[in-house]
């Protein structure tokens, strides 16, 4: 039996615009992610934000699953995503609090690590 190598995760940004006062459909698509509806404005601010993190993740040859919670929180300072930043934070001090690797958990356990509220004590 060969050993495992390790799983890659298949990541995606995802955002939604929900500031939509207009009848058009606003829709974004690339590789590594997907803006819809908001706001023109709304919009074009998510649209940047995932150009900014396609170019740097081209620039350093990786992909967003490549990407451990830290490396995606200092990819979000760099970018200047404080949203991103916030939810790599919680996802890292879930796995923290969990005593678990990022490699170990399923997207639904990823999903809920980024999305619950997270207690650090000091």
């Amino acid at each position: 039996m060969q050993p495992s190598s390790p799983r890659r995760i298949r990541a995606a940004f995802i955002g939604f615009g929900l500031d939509t006062l207009d009848d058009h459909q606003r829709l974004t698509r690339s590789d590594q992610s997907l803006v819809v509806g908001g706001s023109e404005e709304t919009h074009a601010a998510l649209r940047e934000t995932v150009l900014r993190m396609e170019l740097e993740l081209d620039r350093k040859g990786q992909q967003l699953g490549d990407l451990s919670p830290m490396e995606l929180a200092e990819l979000a300072w760099r970018i200047d995503s404080p949203e991103l930043h916030e939810i790599a934070l919680r996802l890292e001090a879930g796995l923290e609090q969990q005593g678990r690797a990022f490699e170990d958990l399923t997207a639904e356990e990823l999903t809920e690590l980024g999305t619950a509220e997270i207690t650090i004590l000091s």
